[in-house]
C-alpha cells in the first residue's frame, strides 16, 4: 500500500481523474440509494407496521386487531394565532389504536382534538403549551386534549385529528379505512400502507436506480480503461519484476493495491456526497415519506459493497494483462512500443464498445422521457393556464343561515377584488382543474334513469362555478348561457355540462332544457341544463376529458364555504397576493387562506415526469463524458502506440487528412459497434418505461433516430483531438525516436 501511495503521488492527474470518476458513480448510487432504502426498503415508523394495511370497511373485521375509518383534507382552522389552512380528519377512536402511536403530551378523549407535534410548535410555541387550547373548525369548538410525535402524519400530513360523527356500523358510504391484522393473518384483498404510500413512485425510484448502476458501471469501465493504459506503460517494470524471479502474485499485487487505494478514496468521497446529493434530489421531488431520508449503515454498507465491486471490476483486469506479460518480447523492445504498435487492443475496445452502449441506453431512456414530457405539457388542457391567480379560501359555517351568509360574503369579495387594479375577471369554484377538492357522483336523466335501488347510474364530475366563471378560466362556451347572479338558492335549479357529458347522455340530441338530479346534497331537486361548456382535462394534463357538470355556487351552499378564488390579471399573479390577502382579512379575518397560481398547479400534476426526465437527462449527460473520455483515452493511445506508424505514413507520402482518416475511421468503427449493441440492449429493455409514457411508444423510432444523430458526432469528437495531434507528427522525429 505504501508504493501504491507513492506510484498515485507521483501521477496526480491520474489519481484525481480516477478518483472523482469512481466519486460521481458511487456517490450516485449513494444518494439515490438512501431514497430508495428510507422510502421504499425501510419499514413505517410505527410499531408492528408491516401488519397496517389499507383495508376496506366491509372486510371481515374478525382479521384485524383493529380497524378504524377517516375522511377529511386540507381545511381552514381558526385558533388564536389566526386562520389557516392545514390537514384536519375526522376518525373513530380505534385509530390510534392501528398505529400503536400515544400522545406526546396530553390524552386521546372523546369529542375533543388531537394534533400533530409540528403543529403544536408552530401555532402555541410549544408542545405542552398547547393542550387546553381551542380550535374552531366549520364555527364548532374543539378543545386540545394530546399532541401526537412528528412520526404520526396520516393520512395526507395530517395535523389535526378530531372525532368523527358516525360509528362503524352506522356508515352507509365506502369511507377510506386503516387497519392492523392480528398476528399470523393474512387475508386476500388487502395491501399494506407502505405499498399504499410508497407505490406510485416505486417504478420512478427503481428507474433511477437502474440509472445510476450504469453511471456506476461505466466509471468503473472508464477507470479500468485508464489503469490498463497504466499497465501496459509500466509493462516493461512487470517483466523486469518477472525476470528477476517474481511470481505472478508479485507482479500483480501493486495494480491490485492501486485499485483498492482508488476504490477506497473514490468511495470515501462518493459517502460524502451522498448526503447533499440526496438533499438536491428530495428539493426537486415531491417524495413519500422524504423526512425520513438519511444516511445510516446501511447505506455505509452498500457503499462499501459497491466500492468492492468496483475494485473487483477495474482492478482484476489491469492485473490480468500484467500477469500475462510476455517476457521475452517485452525485455527485448527497446522502447515501450514497436514499429507496428504491438497486438490490437481487443480489451480496451471492447470497454470503450460496452461505455458507448451503456451511455446510449441512458441516452435513449433520456430521450423518451424527454418526447414523452413534452407531449404533455404541449396537450390541449380545455383551459388557459396563464396569469391565473388562486386562492383557497375557507370560510366557517354550520346551519343553513350561515352557509348562505357565507355566499353573500364571498360575491361580495368577488366584486372588490375584481376593482383591484390589473384584475380583468374574478370567480369562484369547487372543484378547480388539478386542485385539491374534487367530486365525483352518480346522477339522473329525466324519462333516462332516476335514483334508487339497483340503479347502475351513470356518473361524472361535480363541480360548482359562480358567474364569469368559465369566462376567467378561459373554457369556452358552446351552447346555451352562462351562470348569471339570478341563480340563486331560491330560484330554480340549473346546470351546465361538458361537452363530454352531452355526447354520453344526449347523442344526437339537444342537451339544453333537459333535466337532471344528482347526488351531491338535494337529489329531489332537478336541475335544468343551461349550457354546454367545452371539455376540460380535469386531473392533469395525462387524464382525458370526462364528463363533467357544473351547478352554481349559490344554489348548493352547503359546499361553497371551502373554495377555489381564480383571479385573471394582466399582472404577474404573485403580485396581487399581499392586497387580496389584505381585502380578505378586512372582510373576516377568520377566512383561512392559501395562494397558488394555475401555472404551478398544472405543473405540481406533473412534477413526477418532470423529476424522472430531468434526472434520467442529466444521468445520460453524464455517461455520455464519461463514454468520451473513454473514446479520448483509447485514440489518444492508439495515437501514441502508432506514432512511428504514422510517420513512417507520412514519409512514404500520406497526407495529413488519411493520417485524420485513420483515427477517425477507427474512432467510427468503435461508435458504430457501441451504437448497434446500445440499440439493442435499449429494445430489450424498451416495455419496461411503457407505463411512464405520455402519446408515444418505448420503441419510438424518431426518438431512436435523434439519439443516433445527436450521440454519434459526440462520440466522434471526442477523437478530434487525438487526430489532429496524429495528423502534425513530424516523421524525422518520430523515426529517430524508434
Amino acid at each position: 500500500m505504501r508504493n501504491a501511495v507513492r506510484g498515485l503521488w507521483k501521477n496526480p492527474g491520474f489519481t484525481i481523474i480516477a478518483v472523482l470518476t469512481l466519486a460521481l458513480g458511487i456517490g450516485a448510487n449513494a444518494a439515490i440509494f438512501s431514497i430508495v432504502n428510507s422510502v421504499l426498503l425501510a419499514p413505517l415508523p410505527y410499531p408492528d407496521a408491516d401488519r397496517i394495511v389499507a383495508s376496506d370497511i366491509r372486510a371481515d373485521r374478525q382479521n384485524f386487531e383493529a380497524l378504524s375509518y377517516y375522511y377529511g383534507g386540507e381545511m381552514g382552522v381558526q385558533h388564536h394565532g389566526g386562520a389557516e389552512f392545514t390537514g384536519v380528519f375526522f376518525v373513530d377512536p380505534d385509530f390510534f389504536r392501528v398505529f400503536g402511536v400515544s400522545p406526546l403530551y396530553g390524552h386521546v378523549l372523546d369529542g375533543t382534538a388531537v394534533i400533530s407535534l409540528p403543529f403544536a410548535e408552530r401555532s402555541f410555541g410549544h408542545a405542552s403549551g398547547a393542550l387546553g387550547n381551542k380550535l374552531r373548525i366549520e364555527n364548532r369548538v374543539y378543545e386540545i386534549a394530546g399532541v401526537m410525535p412528528a412520526t404520526l402524519d396520516f393520512p395526507g400530513k395530517a395535523n389535526v385529528w378530531l372525532p368523527a360523527s358516525v360509528t362503524l356500523r352506522d356508515l352507509n358510504r365506502n369511507y377510506p379505512a386503516i387497519a392492523k391484522l392480528k398476528p399470523g393473518i393474512h387475508p386476500l384483498g388487502v395491501i399494506s400502507l407502505r405499498d399504499r404510500l410508497v407505490g406510485p413512485v416505486r417504478s420512478t425510484l427503481y428507474l433511477l436506480m437502474g440509472a445510476v448502476a450504469l453511471i456506476l458501471l461505466i466509471a468503473c469501465t472508464n477507470v479500468a480503461n485508464m489503469m490498463l493504459a497504466r499497465a501496459t506503460s509500466r509493462s516493461r517494470e512487470m517483466a523486469i519484476r518477472a525476470a528477476l524471479g517474481g511470481r505472478r502474485w508479485h507482479i500483480i499485487r501493486p495494480l491490485l493495491a492501486e485499485s483498492a487505494l482508488l476504490a477506497l478514496l473514490g468511495g470515501a468521497l462518493g459517502l460524502l456526497c451522498a448526503r447533499p446529493g440526496s438533499n438536491l434530489l428530495l428539493r426537486i421531488s415531491t417524495l413519500p415519506r422524504s423526512s425520513e431520508v438519511h444516511v445510516d449503515w446501511l447505506v455505509l454498507g452498500f457503499t462499501s459493497g459497491i466500492s468492492l465491486v468496483a475494485i473487483l471490476f477495474f482492478g482484476l483486469l489491469p492485473a490480468w494483462q500484467a500477469a500475462r506479460v510476455d517476457l521475452h518480447g517485452v525485455l527485448k523492445q527497446s522502447g515501450s512500443r514497436g514499429l507496428l504498435g504491438g497486438p490490437p487492443p481487443r480489451l480496451r475496445n471492447a470497454l470503450v464498445i460496452a461505455q458507448i452502449a451503456l451511455s446510449f441506453v441512458l441516452a435513449i431512456g433520456a430521450g423518451l422521457l424527454l418526447r414523452s414530457f413534452l407531449a404533455l405539457t404541449s396537450v390541449q388542457l380545455g383551459y388557459r393556464t396563464e396569469g391565473i391567480l388562486v386562492m383557497y379560501a375557507h370560510a366557517p359555517a354550520r346551519s343553513l343561515e350561515e352557509y348562505v351568509g357565507v355566499g353573500r360574503l364571498f360575491e361580495t369579495l368577488f366584486e372588490q377584488l375584481n376593482g383591484l387594479p390589473g384584475v380583468t375577471s374574478v370567480a369562484g369554484a369547487m372543484g378547480l382543474p388539478t386542485g385539491q377538492y374534487s367530486s365525483t357522483g352518480s346522477y339522473a336523466v329525466e324519462g333516462k334513469n332516476r335514483f334508487g335501488s339497483g340503479q347502475n347510474l351513470p356518473q361524472a364530475g361535480l363541480r360548482l362555478a359562480s358567474p364569469e366563471y368559465f369566462q376567467t378560466m378561459g373554457i369556452p362556451l358552446v351552447r346555451g348561457r352562462e351562470f348569471s347572479p339570478r341563480d340563486q338558492y331560491d330560484s330554480p335549479f340549473v346546470a351546465i355540462v361538458g361537452q363530454a357529458f352531452a355526447r354520453e347522455s344526449f347523442p344526437n340530441e339537444d342537451p339544453i332544457g333537459r333535466r337532471l338530479q344528482c347526488g351531491l346534497d338535494a337529489p329531489s331537486k332537478w336541475m335544468t341544463i343551461v349550457g354546454v361548456v367545452g371539455d376540460v382535462r380535469q386531473n392533469s394534463p395525462a387524464s382525458a376529458p370526462a364528463p363533467e357538470m357544473y351547478m352554481p355556487l349559490k344554489q348548493h351552499p352547503y359546499f361553497a364555504n371551502e373554495l377555489q378564488v381564480v383571479l385573471r390579471t394582466s399582472l404577474p399573479p404573485d403580485s396581487l397576493i399581499a392586497p387580496v390577502r389584505q381585502k380578505v382579512r378586512a372582510m373576516n379575518p377568520e377566512i383561512a387562506m392559501k395562494f397558488t397560481t394555475m401555472d404551478s398547479m398544472v405543473a405540481d400534476t406533473i412534477a413526477k415526469p418532470r423529476f424522472r426526465m430531468f434526472l434520467i437527462s442529466v444521468f445520460a449527460a453524464l455517461a455520455l463524458l464519461l463514454a468520451m473520455a473513454g473514446v479520448y483515452g483509447v485514440m489518444n493511445y492508439v495515437t501514441t502506440q502508432r506514432t512511428a506508424e504514422f510517420g513512417l505514413r507520412v514519409a512514404l507520402g500520406a497526407s495529413p487528412g488519411e493520417v485524420v482518416g485513420l483515427v477517425l475511421g477507427k474512432a467510427l468503427r468503435l461508435a458504430a459497434l457501441g451504437l448497434t449493441t446500445g440499440l439493442a440492449l435499449s429494445l430489450a429493455a424498451s416495455s419496461w418505461m411503457s407505463s411512464m409514457l405520455f402519446g408515444l411508444k418505448p420503441t419510438d423510432a424518431t426518438t431512436y433516430a435523434m439519439v443516433v444523430v445527436a450521440v454519434a458526432p459526440v462520440i466522434l469528437l471526442a477523437a478530434v483531438v487525438p487526430a489532429w495531434r496524429a495528423a502534425r507528427i513530424d516523421p524525422l522525429t518520430a523515426l529517430r525516436e524508434e
